[in-house]
This record gives C-alpha cells, structure tokens and sequence, in this order.
C-alpha cells in the first residue's frame, strides 16, 4: 500500500477516501481529489484478481482528473509492472 499512496501523492492529490469495496472482496479503494477543485479519481486495487483499477464516474469528471487519468494508469502500471488501461465512464 505504500507504493500505491507514493504514486498518489507524487501527483498531489489527497486521499479523501480509503475502503473497500463490497462488490470485490478483499479490495482497497480509494477517493482522490485536488485541492479546491470538484471532481473525484476512484483507485481500486483487487489483490486476488491482481487487478487496479483507475476510473472516473462521469458525474464526478472534472477537467484536472480527466487530464491525469492516462498518466497516472501509466505511472501506476510502471510501478506494478503491469499494463495500462483507464477507465473513464461507470
């Protein structure tokens, strides 16, 4: 979990949210936001799919995570070495 807080904080967002979720068992789910703006980056990591989720709801979108949302899924799967694909509409 540190790794996955690390990649978030060097994007200077702020977790407002850590749980998990009841539809993936075993998961760990986070709510990013920015500082004085709207709008909300959803991270889900499942361990036991070895999944990692990084979407934006469409009524959460906001210029700012919708301008991250690649980037972060890259530094994310650099970091994991895994492979890239954001998700922008739930």
């Amino acid at each position: 979990m540190e790794e996955m807080e690390h990649v978030i904080q060097s994007f200077q967002l702020i977790i407002s949210s850590k749980t998990t979720l009841l539809s993936k068992k075993g998961s760990y789910h986070w709510h990013l936001k920015k500082d004085g703006e709207k709008g909300v980056l959803e991270i889900t990591y499942w361990p036991s799919k070895s999944k990692l989720l990084v979407e934006i709801a469409r009524n959460r979108m906001a210029d700012w995570n919708v301008s991250i949302i690649e980037e972060m899924t890259e530094a994310f799967a650099n970091t994991f070495q895994g492979q890239a694909q954001p998700l922008t509409e739930k």
